[in-house]
């Protein structure tokens, strides 16, 4: 009891002040939008198969996080259903989806410890200059990941896009997936109903890139509290106007 009571008078809100402090909060509350956008994302697909004049099936699969399009299978062909098989999309982005996330994730741990240490530990860090220098380093750290991450979810979400797009995705390829969608385009025996709403998704990929920016952005404040800028912006010895201990000649 006597040890959190002096932690918890150690609390110093003062640390939101500073950049370090305020753009950590800002940090832990980017790296939730960009891994809650993808996480909570669900869709749909649909496209309609003529099979006859009065007739025609209609055809819808479902997708979501992880993105493991592969295992997502529709039943072909279409009309004849005495011998139907499945059907599964040709690609998907799980690995470069659940790479995002775990980025994230471990961004928001890391700043929620971050902002502890800066709140109620501040005479710590500013005393330990190991302290200092690790933040700073694990900072360029999670900057490089970001950009990686980032950069390889919006790669694997056009993936998504093209291969949950029927059309697109190969199901009216020469009829290979649906015989009944053979040369689609001129016989329109094969319509695309909708494809995926993918605005959570776009807003994921703006959120890992707004993340990315605002870390670089950190690391110079960041920099500043290392003992390396500190030596640097250290004035020289015998500058204009010290006492050399010397007496002026006349």
């Amino acid at each position: 009891m006597e040890a959190a009571g002096q932690i918890a008078s150690n609390f110093n809100a003062g640390v939101f002040k500073e950049p370090r402090g305020f753009l950590k909060l800002i940090q832990f509350v980017l790296s939730i939008f960009a891994f809650a956008t993808t996480t909570s994302f669900t869709s749909s697909s649909t496209f309609n198969v003529k099979c006859n004049e009065t007739y025609s099936a209609s055809i819808t699969f479902e997708y979501g996080y992880p993105f493991d399009l592969e295992s997502v299978c529709v039943k072909s062909p279409a009309c004849n259903k005495t011998n139907p098989q499945d059907v599964c999309l040709l690609a998907g982005a799980q690995s470069s989806s659940q790479f995002y996330v775990f980025v994230g994730v471990i961004v928001m741990l890391y700043c929620m410890a971050a902002l502890v240490l800066y709140i109620f530990f501040d005479e710590l860090y500013r005393k330990n200059n190991r302290i200092i220098v690790g933040d700073f380093v694990v900072s360029i750290v999670l900057t490089l990941l970001w950009l990686i991450s980032a950069s390889a979810w919006a790669s694997g979400l056009s993936d998504v896009k093209e291969y949950t797009d029927p059309a697109e995705g190969g199901f009216f390829d020469n009829g290979s997936f649906f015989p009944e969608c053979k040369d689609a385009s001129k016989t329109g025996s094969c319509t695309v109903v909708n494809v995926g709403n993918y605005g959570s998704l776009n807003a994921s990929v703006i959120f890992g890139f707004l993340n990315m920016m605002v870390w670089v952005g950190n690391l110079w404040f960041l920099y500043k509290e290392t003992p390396w800028f500190k030596v640097q912006s250290k004035p020289p010895a015998g500058t204009p106007g010290e006492s050399t201990g010397a007496a002026n000649v006349y």
